[in-house]
């Protein structure tokens, strides 16, 4: 990856006066009245410009600096959850005969109807009396 400090050949951790110095050395190179009107040479000397223009910066510089920290050390994305542990049920204590069998009768529509029909006839002759 092409950095800005690459492009003025400085390391990262030059002082303003190191790249000021650099970016007119190598702008004197470069030039585009010196070279010719070489594409090359003004490519460079587009680049070279770019550079400085962050660098020369300090707010932008601090930006740039930032950036480069978090593309050259990604954070890794954040682990999945555990999966939910399963655990069997308890095996259930078998029911008495007399508990299957009522269940049986009060399962039947048949059976619950009249039943509850009786409770509430019940309860409607009880509250009425008093």
């Amino acid at each position: 990856m092409r950095t800005h400090y690459d492009s003025l050949k400085v390391t990262e951790d030059a002082p303003q006066e190191v790249i000021r110095a650099a970016y007119r050395a190598l702008s004197l190179k470069y030039h585009p009245d010196k070279s010719g009107g070489d594409r090359q040479a003004l490519h460079k000397m587009q680049t070279i410009n770019e550079a400085y223009s962050i660098l020369s910066d300090a707010r932008k510089r601090a930006d740039y600096d930032g950036e480069l920290h978090r593309l050259r050390h990604p954070t890794p994305p954040p682990a999945p959850p555990p999966p939910p542990v399963w655990r069997p049920m308890r095996a259930s204590r078998p029911r008495p005969a007399w508990l299957k069998s009522s269940m049986l009768i009060l399962s039947d529509a048949r059976v619950v109807f009249p039943v509850v029909a009786l409770i509430w006839w019940v309860v409607f002759k009880l509250l009425s009396h008093s």
